[in-house]
């Protein structure tokens, strides 16, 4: 069984000033008795959707997915900013970075992607899709309060980037002890826009 899912990836810039953010909230949240699970930056991807296990076989139908819905964008601009937390402030689980450029394509592909597995036998995803990038995950509540108005301080600085976007990936994922290690099982360019004449 192959652990995959289909992502986005981000350019170097981005993932060097993820790097230097999540060193910062990390410098605040040593003061606190927060004990969040922080994701390293070269782990993050704009994930569109998570597929868990799949078998070889599935491989080539998937990709076949991720090439029409490629086929059928413009490659596009993103811009990284702004921290949040999901579900909400008083019980955070997920802290992430957040889109201000971008997000409206990157939902439209999601919905493709999701719209066309669906047949595979991957179920829809029954909550809305807000693209994100998750930087830590919070197991307890303990130091919550501490810890919010860390990634507050921090909001003001959380400008990371624009990258262009103009491909969509097939990754595969293998756990290790020292963490997750990725490979690209197939990757696919969105299309060309067309010029005028």
């Amino acid at each position: 069984m192959i652990r995959s899912f289909i992502a986005l990836e981000l350019s170097s810039e981005i993932y060097q000033n993820l790097g230097k953010l999540i060193g910062n909230l990390k410098k605040g949240a040593q003061f606190t008795p927060s004990t969040p699970s922080w994701v390293k930056p070269e782990s993050i991807h704009l994930t569109l959707k998570f597929l868990g296990n799949i078998g070889e076989n599935m491989v080539e139908p998937i990709s076949e997915v991720v090439q029409k819905a490629a086929s059928e964008t413009d490659p596009f601009i993103i811009r990284i900013r702004d921290l949040g937390v999901f579900p909400d402030e008083r019980h955070p689980r997920v802290l992430w970075c957040g889109m201000t450029r971008g997000e409206e394509q990157t939902v439209d592909l999601q919905k493709k992607i999701d719209r066309d597995l669906e047949p595979l036998g991957f179920e829809k995803e029954k909550r809305p899709f807000h693209p994100h990038l998750t930087l830590a995950r919070i197991k307890s509540l303990k130091g919550v309060a501490a810890l919010m108005n860390i990634i507050k301080t921090n909001q003001q600085n959380s400008f990371i980037g624009e990258c262009p976007i103009d491909r969509i990936i097939l990754f595969r994922s293998e756990l290790h002890p020292d963490g997750a290690r990725y490979s690209r099982l197939f990757e696919a360019s969105l299309r060309k826009p067309q010029v005028k004449v």
